[in-house]
């Protein structure tokens, strides 16, 4: 009976011990719990809403758009973007008379958007709210950024590697214009020899370097499987950043960011320093703490630590990750200034955004070309192709045939019957293509009986097609008179344009489909094959189908 009841007692006082500790682990939050109340946390404390700023701002409002929280007619973001236009008003006023690229002091312009990544900033928070920075309220948000110039020619507040850095972030989160591999050599450039990256890179490490580290690998991120240098250079980084000690929130979670722009092979690792960040998390309130776990909760660590699990949240759940902010543009998420919803209410129901099936297409003789980019992102979905699986020949012309094949391609129009044309027989490499173009009134024949499949393509010509084309995707084509001719008179050729291509042309440039910053339309002249890739490009990219 003792030992009966000895054994009674220590059972007794086993499970008296293992019980709490138990009940410890099962009241531990998942960081999908850390993730939600920070998401909560921010919402409801940064009140009446977000204002233009590093903190209490655009990360705030990009943790709770990623998250698929807020969208652009939420008043909280409502409240950012007076904000934002506010901020651009005087802007605009101080611009009048300063140069923002050089302006005559630090203090020239509003201390919220003066640096070239103040901008960066509000393009991550535009384009994850579905909002073009390249066309904001008649702002192009990303001119002053997107040109690189070398460090030494740039004014002192911008002269950072984080300049270069998300330049490059915000370029990437849609199909903006800008000089990527300017920037991505410039990034590579400025690694140290240990893998890192640094504010200083003459100077002895810092722990900031993390922070540093882990958003050049973001920025190179879309990169890592396509070319051989930006492979090494992330690898090396990494191999760093792993022997590194983590003393605050912030690194931690720019460093989950880059694990999961990286893809799947980086899964572990990144759940790894999802526990590690939990470290910082206040269940008490929702926020995280910083520096230490044992400090204040913090807005600035609160909001990257919610970006980081949002960004984690969105790994494990296959979506787009954290900046690939191309979901943002095809959700159908509401707003003025947004390029997608009016695009898509009057979108002809035949037309399919094209994915992407070869997305480790190269070109070798377009790697300097100024059409690069956008060679490149419709090869890559198989709209256009080279002339081999290495050449494209982007400054040779383009024909009626070839012209009918890849728009159709670009639009996704489901084939049609081939239009009756004498020159145009049903055996054809481009008959479906012609028919196609011809059944949506993209295309129409030289006369009614020819086609002229192997005539060449024009630049006004093209407008015509392009527009015709747009008008499909939803984009309102149709401009008035007045419109017209105030955009066409900047050209000193522009009347010797055809009375049928005004309307077009003054489209295309409306929109940037044709680049504006040519002095001559030069509406009669043969239209290369990379110009045409340009053109259709940009097309899809303000349709928001891209």
């Amino acid at each position: 009976m003792g030992k009966i009841l000895t054994f009674f007692l220590v059972f007794t006082i086993l499970i008296g011990l293992i019980v709490p500790a138990n009940k410890i682990l099962a009241s531990e939050p998942s960081w999908e719990t850390a993730m939600n109340r920070s998401l909560d946390w921010i919402y409801d404390n940064i009140t009446p809403g977000p204002v233009i700023g590093s903190v209490g701002g655009e990360w705030a409002v990009l943790a709770l758009a990623r998250a698929n929280r807020v969208n652009a007619d939420d008043p909280w973001v409502l409240s950012w973007l007076s904000s934002l236009e506010r901020t651009l008003a005087e802007v605009d006023r101080i611009a009048i008379n300063n140069d923002i690229q050089n302006p005559a002091s630090v203090g020239t312009f509003p201390s919220d958007l003066r640096r070239w990544t103040d901008f960066q900033r509000v393009t991550l928070a535009l384009s994850s709210l579905g909002i073009d920075a390249s066309n904001y309220n008649g702002r192009d948000l990303t001119e002053v950024f997107r040109v690189f110039i070398p460090a030494t020619q740039r004014h002192p507040l911008n002269q950072t590697i984080n300049v270069d850095t998300f330049a490059l972030i915000a370029l990437d989160t849609m199909p903006y214009r800008g000089d990527r591999d300017s920037f991505i050599q410039a990034l590579l450039e400025a690694q140290r020899a240990d893998g890192s990256w640094s504010l200083t890179p003459d100077l002895p490490s810092s722990a900031f370097d993390l922070d540093i580290t882990a958003m050049a690998i973001i920025a190179l991120a879309s990169y890592y499987s396509n070319d051989i240098h930006v492979t090494e250079a992330v690898n090396t980084a990494l191999s760093w950043l792993r022997l590194q000690d983590f003393s605050d929130p912030e690194s931690v979670g720019q460093t989950i960011v880059a694990l999961t722009s990286l893809g799947m092979a980086f899964a572990s690792e990144a759940h790894t320093y999802v526990n590690k960040l939990m470290a910082w998390f206040d269940p008490a309130s929702g926020g995280f703490r910083r520096p230490t776990p044992n400090d204040p909760v913090n807005l600035m660590a609160t909001e990257q630590a919610a970006y980081a699990l949002t960004a984690y949240w969105r790994f494990v759940n296959g979506m787009s990750s954290l900046y690939n902010m191309s979901d943002a543009f095809s959700s159908g998420q509401s707003g003025t200034t947004n390029i997608a919803p009016a695009a898509i209410s009057n979108r002809h129901p035949d037309v399919r955004i094209v994915e992407i099936i070869s997305p480790n297409i190269i070109f070798r003789d377009i790697q300097d070309h100024f059409n690069r980019e956008a060679i490149e992102t419709l090869a890559k979905r198989g709209i256009v192709s080279g002339r081999n699986e290495n050449i494209f020949d982007p400054d040779t012309t383009m024909t009626r045939a070839e012209f009918a094949t890849i728009i159709t391609r670009s639009l996704g129009l489901p084939p049609r019957p081939a239009a009756v044309f004498d020159d145009v027989t049903p055996s054809a490499w481009f008959a479906g293509a012609v028919g196609t173009a011809f059944y949506y009134e993209i295309v129409s024949g030289i006369t009614e009986s020819a086609f002229n499949p192997s005539g060449i393509i024009t630049r006004q010509e093209a407008a015509l097609m392009v527009a015709r084309g747009a008008r499909l995707t939803g984009l309102d084509t149709n401009l008035g008179d007045g419109e017209v001719l105030n955009i066409l008179a900047m050209f000193g050729d522009y009347r010797v344009a055809a009375d049928w291509a005004w309307n077009a042309l003054a489209f295309s440039y409306r929109e940037g489909i044709l680049d504006d910053s040519h002095f001559y339309i030069n509406p009669a002249t043969p239209i290369t094959r990379g110009e045409i890739a340009e053109m259709l490009y940009q097309m899809l990219n303000r349709a928001g189908l891209i």
